[in-house]
């Protein structure tokens, strides 16, 4: 079983900074509260909602995309914040970039849900 990991504003910032230019600017402070808390969301107290690490991992990119916190980039940084959610929950990945475009077109198209971008997550995993 894999580690629940919970993060907050500071490790999206944190991801952020590594891997969008410095000083891209937040639109949207309340967006970006929210996506990093959506993968947190709990049924009862202490009880997950979003009970598959992929689902966590997927909150992150789907709000990103939807959301779009920062004034540009929010495909990257949503992307990376998903994919450094998989690793530090023990699930690393395997994908090529142009696989995550496609998913994150249709994502923005409002094509698909974040039910939907969970299990193409969870098929890039890289089996054990």
């Amino acid at each position: 079983m894999s580690p629940i990991i919970r993060v907050d504003v500071g490790w999206v910032l944190h991801v952020q900074a590594s891997v969008a230019p410095l000083n891209v600017p937040i639109d949207d402070w309340g967006a970006l509260g929210y996506m990093a808390d959506r993968h947190m969301f709990e049924r009862e107290n202490g009880v997950l909602y979003y009970e598959e690490p992929s689902v966590r991992a997927a909150t992150f990119l789907h709000t990103a995309l939807l959301l779009r916190p920062f004034s540009d980039f929010n495909m990257v940084i949503g992307w990376s914040c998903a994919e450094m959610y998989m690793i530090s929950s023990e699930r690393p990945l395997a994908v090529k970039p142009a696989d995550v475009h496609a998913l994150t077109g249709q994502v923005r198209a409002q094509e698909i849900g974040l039910r939907d971008v969970a299990r193409t997550i969870e098929s890039w995993r890289i089996s054990a």
